[in-house]
């Protein structure tokens, strides 16, 4: 039997547009306060992108960062997994739409939309194509502007989503001193 590879998070970045909504904005937009929504919550603000920003913008920022941080070029990115609820378009992915705009040639990807889940089942996706050794570099990405789907006169929910991404790359562990032990789903 092969014995399986453990996958490391070697570069990890996150992205937040620069506006922010806070809970005062939101005082003003629809009936709450801010001490109703730091209670339930503990949010004091959020980031919201501007008109325009795509959620693939979003990624391809956080992703950047991940690689400067690892010192590596997007082409030596082998796959690109996305975990979004709000994608740019319905095809082609999202993860193809950073493909391209990083400029990661040789690299190929695909979305998952699982809601706030869609990162670790992304997570645990990338990983898997380091253990079974199908390849050494897969970037992981959860990325949404959930402004752009936020019922903002619906104050259970607007309260609480803001807009960003996170990314980390996936490498394979030198030894099983380091990397990720392993996923558990309960319900």
């Amino acid at each position: 039997m092969t014995q399986l590879v453990r996958a490391k998070i070697s570069a990890l970045a996150t992205y937040v547009p620069p506006r922010i909504l806070s809970n005062s904005d939101l005082e003003k937009m629809v009936e709450t306060s801010d001490e109703w929504i730091t209670s339930r919550t503990g949010i004091r603000e959020r980031h919201i992108v501007d008109k325009g920003t795509a959620t693939s913008d979003l990624a391809v920022a956080a992703a950047q960062k991940a690689l400067a941080e690892r010192g590596l070029t997007p082409n030596d990115v082998e796959a690109i997994v996305v975990g979004t609820v709000t994608p740019d378009m319905l095809f082609p992915s999202t993860a193809c739409v950073v493909q391209h705009k990083l400029g990661a040639k040789g690299a190929w990807g695909f979305d998952l939309s699982a809601a706030c889940s869609a990162f670790v089942y992304a997570l645990q996706t990338g990983a898997q194509f380091i253990a079974t050794g199908a390849h050494k570099k897969v970037l992981v990405i959860g990325a949404d502007v959930m402004s752009s789907i936020i019922d903002y006169t619906d104050r259970a929910t607007c309260v609480i989503f803001g807009d960003g991404a996170g990314a980390v790359l996936l490498e394979p562990a030198e030894d099983d001193s380091v990397g990720l032990i392993d996923f558990m789903h309960e319900i």
